[in-house]
């Protein structure tokens, strides 16, 4: 067993740690064998040197070994960011995952509360009125029944109620921002996984890699933002049966869109974001509608619905324009608080 002092040094030497290493800190800190302010150093730590792939990964096995898990039928996506990139834009990957289930793919939305910016998954789909709390036996009938399910992140892994406090006060993003999106408690096939700083797209690929999933695109917009955007060109790397591609470069124009501004992207509050959430699915066209079509998209070739990123948009556009996605998000709201 390597000793605290020894990982503390390595740290601050701006050496990574082994995944060995990695596992041990984790297993510590979560058993509450770290005082709190040791563990804000040590976060600070990791911020300054940049996680590592065996820091992220080492990390993802002890908190999966600790999690509850819910099973779940059919190929299932996720498309949850890491967050962190201070954007304050529009909650993408929860529109998306509302437009992916009405377009027929099977969801498992993965994700939390905001801790770096005004809000998080969770906080924009409570004030939708959709009920985040449900057992997992009642998560299981309402996936039978609407296809897609909202897996609140602290409802599966309580081991990291104890580090929770100290994230809040830190005033960036941390090494748990870079795990949520690695986490989800199913048993995905498929999962768009946005990353805010462009060196992450190599530690989730090699991550996503270990996970046996069919098809996974981990994403990179090269003005910061953890989703695919239309601002400027987008940085990818595809995992297809655990094998990692090069990167490749999508534009906007790929999927017969414009560019944008950042400034058309940004998002507010829970309640501002639920109510832009709404005009979306009532068919408003704006900037934040493509790039929610874009990501879409994107979800859409990796499960081979259609052939490129421009059908892509099309199809999903089709479902907010016939406002079957308009129905789809009235259906959640409506079933999840009935169960």
């Amino acid at each position: 067993m390597q000793s605290i002092e020894k990982i503390i040094k390595n740290l601050v030497e701006y050496k990574d740690l082994s995944i060995t290493q990695s596992k041990e800190l984790f297993n510590l800190m979560i058993d509450g064998k770290i005082d709190p302010n040791l563990i804000s150093c040590i976060l600070t730590l990791f911020n300054y040197k940049g996680e590592s792939y065996e820091e992220i990964f080492g990390a993802i096995k002890v908190l999966k070994e600790r999690s509850k898990k819910i099973e779940l039928s059919g190929d299932i996506i996720d498309t949850c960011g890491t967050g962190g990139d201070n954007k304050k834009s529009f909650n993408f990957s929860t529109a998306t995952a509302i437009l992916c289930s009405a377009c027929g793919l099977k969801v498992a939305k993965h994700g939390n509360r905001a801790v770096t910016s005004k809000s998080g998954s969770m906080d924009i789909l409570e004030l939708l009125g959709i009920n985040i709390n449900l057992s997992i036996e009642k998560q299981k009938i309402y996936f039978e029944d609407v296809g897609i399910c909202f897996l609140n992140a602290p409802n599966f892994h309580s081991s990291l109620k104890s580090v929770a406090p100290i994230r809040k006060l830190l005033p960036f993003k941390t090494i748990f921002n870079l795990l949520g999106p690695l986490l989800n408690p199913s048993r995905l096939k498929y999962q768009l996984l946005g990353v805010g700083n462009k060196k992450y797209l190599d530690t989730h690929a090699k991550c996503l890699s270990k996970m046996n999933l069919k098809s996974s695109w981990v994403v990179h917009n090269m003005d910061g933002y953890d989703e695919l955007t239309t601002t400027s060109p987008n940085i990818v790397v595809k995992v297809e049966k655990n094998k990692i591609s090069n990167k490749i470069k999508i534009t906007p124009e790929q999927a017969g869109l414009k560019y944008t501004n950042e400034k058309d992207l940004r998002g507010g509050s829970p309640k501002e974001n639920a109510f832009i959430l709404h005009r979306l699915f009532d068919g408003e066209t704006s900037a934040i509608r493509e790039n929610v079509l874009l990501n879409t998209s994107a979800c859409l070739v990796m499960q081979k619905k259609v052939k490129n990123l421009k059908d892509g948009v099309l199809m999903a556009s089709k479902f907010i324009d016939n406002f079957c996605a308009k129905k789809k998000l009235n259906e959640i709201i409506s079933k999840s608080n009935k169960l």
